[in-house]
């Protein structure tokens, strides 16, 4: 597994302690400017989760416009209308952005719900499994398109919605490609190909997730079979889609355009300051403290409650993850610090309890960045932090 930090990359974890060696205390010093925390997205590195990545993404403010449309299959054909799968991702996706990004970012799908469109080839003929070829993947989207055999308006993303009864198309992935027609005519940046998982496990979240990988947000869910809450529990949609606290981190909805640089402070120096922070779930105030640790790898300080799209939470406080953006999607880019050790977890996983705050683990130290957190006064309108890089 990686390590939190790049220098030692590859590595065992971290090993973390939770508390501080006596010394000297630091001196009180002014915030570093924001700049210094926004981190660049290394473009060698798949999705890396650094600002400015660039593979022709979906817009992640002003609006997203989709085009959804719904196929059949010879050997696995539709039972129920379109209009009740379009009913099963919509307005519920297009609300939950709505509410995540503050109103910054309106999901607009135009769906055609007058028929099913029969694929030319069978479902089971696809080959529907995971570590999907980019060229299979490519040709089941160009079948649809095939099928459509209608002019799509230009869009951001193509929505292909296959009948419930299709079981051989097991999974929901997102084609990061441009998508094309086989005569080479442009259709959307991303393509996003619905499956029996959205159905039968995740519902109509699996759109937000994969929609989310359209504005080039990785997985954080390890790819190596590994438990899916391994690096971050449950608590971003990116990771565990079913997990209890599903709304973006506030790092990722700082690089979406959800959340202005006047509402990020930015810690890049020794000493200690105080910071104030405002439930991520609600619009408005101080939502994040980013603490620099190198030119790749920062620590990000944020408040969870249950409310809001984290009404689910078990566990609410000052939640801790490290960011390196030259871990690629899959590997853990994000993982969260579990400040709650000697904790069982909740809500079937041992990190969704992972937070600070004053009822229990209220200070939290990364011994080998030298910084520690603590939780210092609550209130019914956020928290008080301090933070301390020594």
């Amino acid at each position: 597994m990686r390590s939190f930090s790049a220098v030692m990359r590859g590595s065992a974890w971290l090993a973390f302690v939770g508390a501080v060696s006596a010394g000297t205390a630091p001196q009180h010093r002014p915030r570093a400017d924001i700049s210094a925390c926004k981190l660049a997205a290394d473009s060698d590195v798949y999705l890396s989760a650094g600002f400015g990545y660039e593979l022709n993404c979906a817009p992640s403010t002003g609006t997203l416009n989709a085009f959804m449309i719904f196929v059949d299959f010879d050997d696995e054909g539709a039972v129920e209308t379109p209009q009740s799968l379009h009913d099963f991702f919509l307005p519920a996706a297009a609300e939950w952005y709505a509410t995540s990004s503050y109103g910054a970012l309106a999901l607009n799908v135009t769906a055609d719900t007058s028929r099913f469109y029969r694929m030319p080839a069978a479902a089971a003929s696809y080959g529907w499994a995971r570590g999907l070829s980019y060229e299979t993947h490519q040709t089941y989207i160009q079948d649809a398109l095939d099928a459509y055999g209608q002019a799509i308006p230009e869009t951001d993303v193509l929505y292909v919605v296959p009948t419930a009864n299709a079981t051989s198309i097991s999974f929901s992935p997102t084609f990061m490609g441009d998508v094309e027609t086989r005569a080479g005519v442009y259709v959307a940046k991303k393509s996003v190909t619905f499956g029996l998982d959205a159905y039968r496990t995740w519902k109509y979240l699996v759109l937000n997730h994969e929609t989310g990988h359209t504005m080039c947000l990785p997985d954080y869910y390890p790819f190596n079979g590994s438990a899916t809450g391994l690096f971050i529990g449950g608590w971003d949609l990116m990771g565990l889609i079913s997990g209890p606290s599903p709304d973006y981190f506030a790092w990722d909805k700082w690089r979406l355009g959800w959340l202005s640089d006047d509402q990020i402070e930015c810690v890049a120096e020794a000493g200690s300051t105080t910071h104030t922070l405002t439930p991520l779930e609600k619009a408005g105030g101080s939502k994040a403290v980013v603490i620099k640790h190198s030119g790749t790898d920062v620590l990000v300080a944020e408040l969870r409650t249950a409310d809001s799209l984290d009404a689910a939470s078990c566990a609410t406080g000052v939640l801790l993850y490290t960011i390196s953006t030259t871990t690629a999607t899959g590997e853990g880019p994000v993982r969260v610090l579990d400040a709650t050790p000697s904790s069982a977890g909740c809500a079937g996983d041992k990190l969704n309890d992972a937070t600070l705050n004053l009822a229990g683990t209220s200070s939290y130290t990364i011994a080998q960045w030298g910084v520690t957190v603590t939780v210092v006064s609550e209130s019914d309108d956020g928290v008080e932090i301090e933070v301390e890089v020594a």
